[in-house]
């Protein structure tokens, strides 16, 4: 009975990391875009690079504290303080490169991602991406989770196919309905696309639980 609620707790902890990490990182930089779309000077240009990679802190930080408080009821000895600050730096570093790409872009013009034409062709545009995510996020969080259970390394793996899943879930939501959509449809599809995804990362990764034993406090 409790590794079922430890398996709900993860998910539902999940569900609302992708939901308002992602959400509130996404407002932020929509935020710093209305404010400086077009950043003149060098000085300009670093402030709003700086200030949309905060984004990265922001998703790390929400995902990572939820995270974290719903496996500590699996691994207890799980050291709640690093897996946020693993989970943060991956975060920073992946909004970085996007802000990086957007405050400074290349003098070819390529964009950071292929062009998509097809609801299908981004759902698997969004898969690569997610996979690449979640090995970053997975090995990361291995190296904090190793002490609190063994065979850490499932935990890569699911990692990686769980983004690749749920990722998905995320750009799809946000493509489909109507072509100039209102704010109430953005923020549907937002919650829909947001919580969707976090029920499916939460229960691939959750998975892992049956094969990762749990160590006991030092």
């Amino acid at each position: 009975m409790q590794e079922e609620d430890g398996f709900t707790r993860w998910i539902e902890a999940c569900a609302a990391g992708e939901l308002l990490g992602i959400g509130a990182a996404a407002l932020w930089w929509v935020t710093v875009d209305r404010y400086d779309p077009v950043p003149v000077g060098v000085t300009a240009e670093w402030l709003v690079f700086f200030a949309k990679a905060m984004s990265g802190l922001i998703q790390g930080l929400t995902l990572g504290l939820l995270q974290g408080w719903a496996l500590r009821r699996q691994f207890p000895a799980l050291n709640l303080r690093a897996w946020v600050m693993a989970t943060t730096l991956v975060g920073i570093v992946v909004w970085s490169i996007g802000a990086w790409h957007a405050v400074f872009p290349p003098l070819d013009g390529d964009p950071l991602l292929p062009p998509v034409e097809t609801l299908f062709q981004t759902a698997v545009a969004a898969a690569g991406f997610g996979l690449g995510l979640g090995l970053l996020f997975g090995a990361a969080q291995a190296l904090v989770l190793y002490r609190a259970a063994g065979q850490v390394h499932w935990w890569v793996a699911v990692s990686a196919i769980g983004w690749g899943a749920a990722l998905p879930c995320i750009y799809v939501a946000a493509s489909v309905g109507s072509a100039e959509p209102g704010s109430l449809e953005i923020a549907i599809r937002g919650l829909i696309g947001g919580i969707v995804s976090g029920v499916v990362l939460g229960t691939i990764t959750g998975l892992s639980f049956a094969v990762m034993p749990a160590r006991r406090s030092a």
